[in-house]
């Protein structure tokens, strides 16, 4: 049976309860076996191929559930292209989205790349969801079909090495395990259901490679929070895939010290529904986007052991106006009028400037990254 009383926010209509019946269902299922670590909760509330939001519903936009930079406007993709230009002009290859949604991203990347005549040898999306894929070949098609020769939408990562790998709001949407410490031990969270129907979660066993993973931070009894050992795996896999060149990360984050602050007593786990954020990841299972924030701390001590050079840390507004943001703007007064609109919300540092972060690791770069001229924060990082 459906979790009792949704918030007032949370009305659906029938066809969305509907599926939230459905969805409660085959979630009963996989608790009838016994309790379910929360990451494994995570995993399938996004993923599952008939109920995960990412598969079925994933609604993006000003009228979805939340808006990426890339859908915002153009001007991510043209500025960003502007670094991928620099690097593609010392060497071929091929870029690698990770995580490439409906391919707004990677389109816009093209355009801008083939007006300075810096198309890359081949453009990889990489997307999990066969209904984005589908739009992505959908929009390649219609949008940049004089292209389409080198552009390739797969379900997985390709036997193919890269100079440019990219993911823009990934790491946040792998599924991250809760843990609550009790006595200096982190007690890995289950989902549970209780004898009343309702969703829950409960402490397991105190778990030994994560306490020895947090044992640095002295965390209090009854903080909770998380880890995301998909960062690692996704590093592991963007490494082999990496020629010479680099991996550019951007997400919204903290280094460890900031991640694992004491007042951050909760964690950083929040779930967006039609523009309204909130906490709560047991209600509304596989309509709703699950996000935890990404501890770069420990991404780049992951880079570094596989032998990857930081090449900086630093806020999303700072990259930007690093490599120009701004400076070439629409002639008539509306495009320069919407232009501006835009650019605000991607770099102030109350909109999306400061919440969402860029990092970046090279193998084999001669020369820095001008994203980062500006400002670099990577001592932050406390490496």
């Amino acid at each position: 049976m459906p979790s009792p009383a949704l918030p007032p926010w949370a009305t659906l209509a029938p066809p969305e309860h509907a599926a939230l019946v459905r969805h409660e269902q085959a979630l009963d299922a996989l608790l009838a076996r016994g309790p379910l670590a929360f990451i494994d909760y995570m995993g399938w509330a996004l993923y599952d191929h008939e109920c995960g939001y990412y598969a079925a519903r994933a609604v993006f936009g000003a009228h979805g559930d939340y808006v990426t930079a890339p859908l915002l406007s153009a001007h991510m993709a043209e500025i960003l292209a502007r670094q991928w230009a620099a690097i593609l002009a010392d060497r071929k290859g091929a870029i690698m989205e990770v995580g490439s949604g409906n391919g707004q991203l990677a389109v816009d990347t093209l355009k801008a790349l083939g007006r300075v005549g810096r198309l890359p040898d081949r453009y990889w999306m990489i997307e999990r969801s066969a209904k984005r894929r589908d739009e992505a070949q959908s929009r390649v098609a219609s949008e940049i079909p004089q292209w389409a020769d080198r552009v390739s939408v797969v379900a997985d990562w390709p036997d193919d090495e890269a100079v440019i790998i990219v993911a823009n709001e990934l790491l946040d949407a792998l599924p991250a395990q809760r843990f609550r410490m009790r006595e200096g031990r982190a007690h890995p969270l289950f989902v549970v259901r209780d004898d009343t129907g309702t969703l829950g979660v409960r402490e397991g066993p105190a778990d030994r490679e994560m306490t020895a993973a947090l044992a640095d931070l002295a965390l209090a009894d009854g903080y909770e929070s998380e880890i995301l050992p998909g960062v690692d795996a996704f590093l592991q896999q963007a490494s082999a895939h990496l020629g010479h060149g680099v991996i550019l990360l951007i997400d919204y984050g903290f280094p460890r010290a900031e991640f694992y602050h004491p007042q951050r007593r909760q964690g950083t786990l929040m779930c967006h529904f039609r523009q309204h954020a909130h906490p709560d990841p047991l209600i509304l299972p596989g309509l709703q986007d699950i996000t935890v924030h990404v501890d770069f701390t420990a991404a780049a001590r992951v880079a570094r052991a596989l032998g990857l050079d930081l090449a900086g840390y630093t806020s999303q507004g700072a990259f930007l106006l690093a490599l120009g943001i701004g400076d070439d703007m629409p002639a008539d007064e509306r495009g320069a009028l919407l232009a501006r609109q835009a650019i605000k919300r991607l770099t102030l540092p109350h909109e999306m400037g400061e919440i969402f972060k860029v990092i970046a690791f090279s193998r084999g770069l001669d020369a820095p990254l001008q994203g980062f001229r500006l400002l670099d924060r990577s001592r932050a990082l406390a490496l």
